[in-house]
C-alpha cells in the first residue's frame, strides 16, 4: 500500500482509506473478470462516493487458484486494471475493493466462518459453468459427480460451493443469524435461478432441514453481466512496468467498455451501484437474452469461423470483410427475431457497438480461449436461437452453417494446413464425432448432450449438410464467401 505513493501521477491511485472499509461482500473466484467488472464497480464506488460499506472478501475455492491467491496476498489485494481504449490511450487503475483473501484448500472452516460472518450481506459467485456442476443433459445438479460425492462424506472439508455455502447457512441458521444474497456473475442463462435450483436439489440430499431456512433468508437474483477481459501476458506486465512504472505480478485487461445489470431482488438493502452505472431491473430476461444471443453467440462465431481462417485474436477476425459480412447477417436475420422483447434500436445500437468492441486492435483476445469448452457454450449461446427460429419457422441458414463449421473445426486444421487443439471436456467426443461425420454426415449431430434432439428435425439437418458437405469439399474461406452470395 505505501509503494502507491511512488506511483506516477498518469497511474489512478484508490484517494479512500482502505482500512475504514466494512467487507459484507465475501466473493467466491477471484478471477481476471471478477476483478475488470464486479470489483472495478465496487472500487468506483468508494473511489467516487467514498461509499465504503461494501469491501469485498476474496475466496478462491480451487487449487489451481493458489497462484492468484499469493499474488494478491503479497499486493494486499492491490491490483492494476489496464484499460485499452481502440485509439491507444491506455490507461492504469489501482483497484482497492478487495480488502481480505481466503483460500479455500488451505483452511476451509476459517472460510465457512467468514460466510458465517453476520457482516457478509451478499456472497457473490464467478466460478464458470463447470463450478455448477450440472448434468448436461437435464441441467439439474449432477450429484453423481466424483467430487460432490466425496464432500457429502466429509462435509467439513468441502470443495464445491455447494459444500461452503450448505455449511455456512447451517451454522447462521443454529447461530439465529440472518440469511444473505447469493449473487451469481457468471455468464450463464438465468444465472441466479440456476444457482438457487442447483443449490436446493444439494441441500435437499445433505442437510434437508435447511430448506425452509434457505428459502426464507436468501434471494438469488438474477444478473447480466459484461466486459471483455483478456487474459494477461508477459507483454501487458512488462507494458506496465516501463509505461507506468507498475510492478504487478498479475495485472488485468479489458476494454473501456463494461455493463452490469441485477434483477432487484436483495434480502438486504442493495449497495447503491447505480451511482457508477450498474443498472437494477424488474426483468433481466431482455438484457440477458440480447447479451448472450448477440454479444457471446458472436464471441463464439468468430472463435470458431476465425480459427479455421488462420486469424489468431479477435481482431484480426473481427477486420475479415468476408467473416463479418457473414456475422453481420447472422445478427440481423436470425438473432433479432429472436429479441421480440427488446427494444428494436436498442438491439440494433448493441450490433453497432458489438462489432466496433470486437475491432479494438490493442485487445489481444485470443480465438484459442474463445474456442475452449465450446461444447458448453454452444447450447447456451446458439441452440436457443435455433430452437425459436425453427419454432417460428424462421431461417435457421447461418446457424445450420455455424454448427456444420463447428464440426469440421474439430478437425483440428485450419485454412493454411495448420493443426490447433481441441481444448473441450468432451474433445474426445466431438473429434471422433466429426471423424465419423466423414462417412456418416450426420453423425456430429448424435452428440445428445450438445444437441439434444437436433438431428431429428428434418427442416435442420436438411440445411445443415448442404452446408457440411461445401465445407468438407472448399476451404472455410471459400464457404463463408458462397454462403454470403447465396450460393450455398
Amino acid at each position: 500500500m505505501e509503494n502507491l505513493k511512488l506511483l506516477p501521477e498518469t497511474v489512478l491511485k484508490p484517494s479512500f482509506e482502505r482500512d475504514k472499509i466494512k467487507t459484507s461482500i465475501l466473493h467466491i473466484g477471484v478471477s481476471n473478470f471478477h476483478r475488470s467488472h464486479q470489483a472495478y464497480y465496487i472500487h468506483e464506488l468508494m473511489e467516487k462516493f467514498n461509499e465504503l460499506n461494501y469491501g469485498i472478501c476474496g475466496v478462491d475455492l480451487l487449487d489451481s487458484d493458489r497462484k492468484i491467491y499469493n499474488i494478491l496476498k503479497d499486493q494486499d489485494g492491490l491490483y492494476t486494471l489496464y484499460t485499452k481504449e481502440p485509439n491507444g490511450a491506455h490507461k492504469a487503475k489501482i483497484i482497492g475493493s478487495i480488502v481480505e483473501y481466503f483460500f479455500g484448500p488451505e483452511n476451509p472452516l476459517a472460510v465457512i466462518e467468514k460466510m458465517t460472518s453476520p457482516d457478509i450481506e451478499i456472497i457473490s459467485l464467478t466460478i464458470a459453468e463447470d463450478g455448477y456442476h450440472l448434468n448436461e443433459i437435464t441441467g439439474a445438479l449432477d450429484l453423481n459427480q466424483p467430487i460432490l460425492d466425496e464432500e457429502i462424506k466429509n462435509p467439513f472439508n468441502p470443495k464445491t460451493v455447494f459444500g461452503y455455502l450448505t455449511q455456512a447457512f447451517k451454522l447462521r441458521k443454529l447461530r439465529n443469524l440472518p440469511g444473505c444474497t447469493i449473487l451469481s456473475c457468471d455468464n450463464i442463462k438465468s444465472n441466479g435461478d440456476t444457482i438457487k435450483k442447483a443449490l436446493l436439489e444439494y441441500v435437499s440430499k445433505t442437510e434437508p432441514e435447511l430448506l425452509n431456512w434457505i428459502s426464507k433468508n436468501t434471494t438469488f437474483p438474477n444478473t447480466m453481466v459484461d466486459r471483455i477481459t483478456t487474459i494477461t501476458d508477459f507483454n501487458d506486465i512488462e507494458t506496465l512496468k516501463q509505461d507506468f512504472f507498475i510492478e504487478d505480478q498479475w495485472p488485468v485487461v479489458c476494454e473501456p467498455f463494461a455493463q452490469w445489470i441485477i434483477e432487484d431482488k436483495f434480502l438486504h438493502k442493495k449497495p447503491s451501484w447505480e451511482k457508477v452505472g450498474v443498472q437494477f431491473t424488474q426483468n433481466i430476461e431482455p438484457f440477458e437474452k440480447m447479451k448472450l444471443r448477440l454479444l457471446n453467440a458472436s464471441h463464439t462465431i468468430l472463435g470458431i469461423l476465425g480459427t479455421m481462417s488462420g486469424h489468431k485474436t479477435v481482431y484480426e477476425a473481427a477486420i475479415d470483410d468476408n467473416l463479418m459480412t457473414f456475422l453481420k447477417s447472422f445478427m440481423d436475420e436470425e438473432v433479432h427475431p429472436t429479441l421480440n422483447e427488446s427494444n428494436a434500436t436498442h438491439v440494433s445500437n448493441y450490433k453497432k457497438m458489438l462489432v466496433s468492441r470486437f475491432q479494438n486492435p490493442h485487445i489481444n483476445d485470443r480465438l484459442s480461449r474463445i474456442c475452449q469448452e465450446s461444447s458448453a457454450k454452444i447450447p447456451i449461446f446458439i441452440l436457443p436461437i435455433i430452437t425459436d427460429q425453427l419454432q417460428n419457422e424462421q431461417k435457421i441458414k447461418g446457424a445450420a452453417f455455424i454448427i456444420a463449421a463447428w464440426c469440421k473445426y474439430n478437425d483440428g486444421i485450419d485454412d493454411h494446413g495448420n493443426t490447433y487443439k481441441i481444448v473441450d471436456s468432451i474433445s474426445n467426443t466431438l473429434i471422433r464425432m466429426a471423424a465419423l461425420s466423414h462417412q456418416n454426415p450426420l453423425k456430429f449431430l448424435d452428440i445428445e448432450t450438445v444437441f439434444n434432439d437436433l438431428n431429428t428435425n428434418t427442416f435442420f439437418t436438411e440445411t445443415y449438410l448442404k452446408h457440411l458437405n461445401h465445407l468438407r469439399t472448399h476451404s472455410i474461406s471459400e464457404s463463408i464467401t458462397a454462403f454470403n452470395k447465396n450460393t450455398i
